[in-house]
């Protein structure tokens, strides 16, 4: 299962790659407050569905444009363009984000950059690589020598206060923080240490 993702991922870079070569003349709508959906997500989500459910037909799936279909045990949970306001923009970090979960139990993820071709892999119990070499969070213990990943709640902001001030705590207590836009990537940058 890994490798299928690992496939649907890349070829999944592979049209966003396509597109993001020519952002002038790309198709977005506005889903809502801060929240688009671009030709680039929705052609990215298709190739990767076709993948996985040549593959897994009897699979379920979670997908961020096409939303819910019901399956067996398995179910594959895709973000085909995670960064989708830094794509349109042309922000360089956004990414493919794949996982498979069997029931609710996560076996299989995969979080692909195009831009910087950094495949991302994990399987349950078997810890996570990035480019095929094994990658272990960082063992640092104390804030003041950490850095932090993070994000803000971009489409609500009745609580914008509260997350501005705790990013200010955060800050002056850490070694720094970092927000990408990207929070697959996030993700798998804690995971690298």
């Amino acid at each position: 299962m890994l490798n299928t993702a690992v496939r649907a991922a890349r070829q999944s870079g592979r049209i966003i790659l396509m597109h993001y070569d020519r952002l002038d003349r790309i198709e977005v709508t506005q889903k809502g407050r801060n929240d688009f959906v671009s030709q680039a997500d929705t052609e990215a989500e298709e190739i990767a569905l076709e993948i996985l459910l040549k593959a897994y037909p009897e699979h379920g799936v979670v997908a961020e444009e096409s939303g819910r279909r019901e399956g067996g045990e398995y179910t594959w949970v895709i973000d085909p363009l995670d960064g989708t306001t830094n794509f349109i923009h042309g922000f360089p970090q956004f990414a493919v984000s794949i996982a498979v979960l069997k029931g609710s139990t996560i076996e299989h993820g995969v979080i692909y950059d195009p831009l910087r071709n950094e495949l991302f892999t994990s399987s349950r119990g078997q810890g996570a690589q990035l480019n095929d070499r094994r990658i272990r969070v960082s063992n640092c213990g104390l804030l003041e020598l950490a850095l932090l990943g993070t994000g803000f709640p971009f489409r609500e902001l009745d609580r914008l206060d509260q997350w501005v001030k705790a990013f200010r705590t955060l800050t002056r207590r850490s070694a720094g923080i970092r927000r990408t836009g990207s929070a697959a990537l996030d993700l798998a940058y804690v995971a690298a240490g």
